[in-house]
């Protein structure tokens, strides 16, 4: 059962905040390394991304239905703030909520991230108009890790990365698991784990994706056929793969979109999973 839906703020690249970083393709950073932390933790989570919007409304249509729609107890979006010009001060992490009682709860994911971090604690703070808060109907947080247009932030940010989605992961996790053991730093991936992990999405029109006949023709072992077979056919464990492989930078994130547009093959992911450990290992 997943306990935490989360998803990046806006659609595309570009669509977001923009200045020395970019807000739509850090968020998606923030969130894939949270999920894959969530996950090592046997914690279950829902991963949405919209990659298919043309508006800002059609996005916030798609990230509400797609959280409405998901078993949890806590939707989270993650964002990254914006003022107007540049600044070489620091200006800090922050949390917007709409209900008051998951104010403390906010209030703690902002002190996390600063005390991880060294980002400026700006806390909580209630907002009553922005339609995430407003309509997804579990509890909802947003979280803007940093400002976009800030020196400070941005060097802090990309220095502290680990560290701050494994603030934001702890947070969450006591949030709908209270007294779940920490997450004390990023856990190494092995190829076993990747085929171990288990968080399943049962969406019928998807299963077709992936070429598995081709598997006979590349291996001589009839076990290891079986395996991949299965594998390959659990669309959420080769979701995370390249999830897996963006977050680190070891591959783009358009290999996700050939994935959700059932443009990608096995060899393909065959491939994929080879950079990635490599990767791994520089």
């Amino acid at each position: 059962m997943g306990l935490i839906t989360i998803s990046p703020g806006h659609y595309l690249p570009g669509t977001g905040a923009s200045d020395l970083i970019d807000e739509v393709t850090e968020a998606r950073k923030v969130v894939s390394r949270v999920v894959q932390l969530l996950r090592v933790a046997s914690v279950g989570v829902t991963h949405i991304v919209d990659n298919t919007s043309n508006s800002t409304g059609e996005n916030l249509d798609y990230l509400i239905s797609h959280h409405n729609n998901s078993s949890r107890k806590l939707d989270v979006s993650v964002h990254f703030n914006s003022t107007s010009g540049r600044h070489d001060t620091g200006i800090g992490t922050e949390i917007l909520y709409l209900n008051d009682k998951i104010r403390t709860f906010a209030n703690k994911v902002s002190k996390s991230i600063s005390n991880a971090s060294g980002l400026r604690n700006r806390g909580a703070r209630k907002r009553i108009n922005l339609s995430f808060l407003n309509n997804t109907e579990q509890p909802s947080i947003i979280i803007e890790v940093c400002f976009v247009n800030s020196t400070v932030d941005v060097a802090i940010y990309r220095e502290k990365f680990d560290a701050i989605c494994i603030a934001i992961a702890n947070e969450l996790i006591q949030y709908v698991k209270p007294g779940h053991p920490l997450i004390k730093e990023v856990p190494h991936i092995t190829s076993q784990e990747i085929l171990d992990l288990n968080e399943y999405l049962d969406t019928d029109e998807m299963k077709s994706v992936l070429d598995k006949p081709i598997l006979k023709e590349l291996f001589s072992s009839t076990s290891l056929v079986k395996r991949l077979e299965v594998i390959l056919t659990d669309i959420e464990k080769v979701k995370w793969i390249i999830e897996k492989g963006v977050s680190e930078e070891a591959i783009q994130n358009v290999w996700l979109e050939k994935l959700e547009n059932g443009s990608l093959t096995t060899t393909d992911l065959m491939g994929l999973s080879t950079l990635i450990l490599i990767n791994g290992m520089e």
